[in-house]
């Protein structure tokens, strides 16, 4: 009997499987799967067509809500434009409770607001307005926050109305707006008795303009005037 070197033993190598043999194996997996569960994968399939039938329904739910928003909203500025202040306050707040977390929640707030100010009601004005400006990062909400500002000023909170201002001022990219909300938090430090604090934040004003533009001579004229009063930098 030969004997076989142990060097001699050729490991046995399997041949390479086809990829089209590996794919019609999966395939037929799949297929011996869905037959096994036919049950569960018509519930799934019923779950997908009853998802996508929900989100086409929502999507045109959403754009025919924003048409009717936007057609109740042009009523109100007409409303408005007649001078019909009740009858605005009224649709405000009819449209707020049918279309809030619409794209025109933030200019009905605004509005709503700006009417209740006027009316001298700073308490309801401050309930639409914080919603809104507590925390700017658009101009209708820049908007919002200079009123909110404001209807704390009539409230008498004036370190909120201070800090709703500064907020605006750190936060807008737009500098007649941070030159508003600075000459706010101005005049409340000047009725606070501090003209120190008011000097800073009209030099913070003056900051943001060029050398050469007129406007500058209203801020350098009122820490003009704070200075001769006694007020040093």
């Amino acid at each position: 009997m030969s004997k076989r070197h142990p060097g001699s033993r050729r490991a046995h190598q399997e041949p390479s499987a086809d990829p089209d043999d590996i794919f019609l194996a999966r395939v037929l997996g799949v297929g011996n799967w869905a037959r096994a569960n036919q049950q569960l994968v018509t519930i799934l399939g019923v779950v997908v067509v009853i998802g996508i039938a929900g989100a086409v329904y929502y999507n045109g739910y959403r754009e025919t809500l924003g048409e009717q928003a936007a057609e109740q909203l042009e009523s109100v500025h007409q409303s408005i434009m007649l001078q019909d202040t009740e009858g605005a306050k009224n649709e405000l707040i009819t449209f707020l409770e049918r279309f809030s977390g619409t794209v025109y929640e933030g200019e009905a707030r605004l509005l709503l607001g700006d009417l209740y100010l006027q009316s001298a009601d700073a308490q309801q004005a401050r309930q639409v307005l914080e919603p809104l400006g507590s925390s700017p990062r658009d101009p209708i909400e820049f908007q919002g926050a200079a009123l909110l500002g404001a209807a704390y000023e009539e409230e008498g909170r004036l370190d909120d109305a201070e800090a709703t201002y500064l907020r605006i001022a750190d936060r807008s990219e737009l500098d007649f707006q941070v030159r508003n909300a600075l000459s706010s938090a101005a005049r409340i430090k000047v009725s606070q008795g501090d003209g120190e604090g008011a000097i800073q934040l009209y030099q913070r004003a003056l900051d943001t303009f060029e050398a050469n533009e007129p406007a500058r001579g209203i801020y350098e004229l009122r820490i003009q005037e704070l200075m001769m009063a006694g007020v040093s930098q």
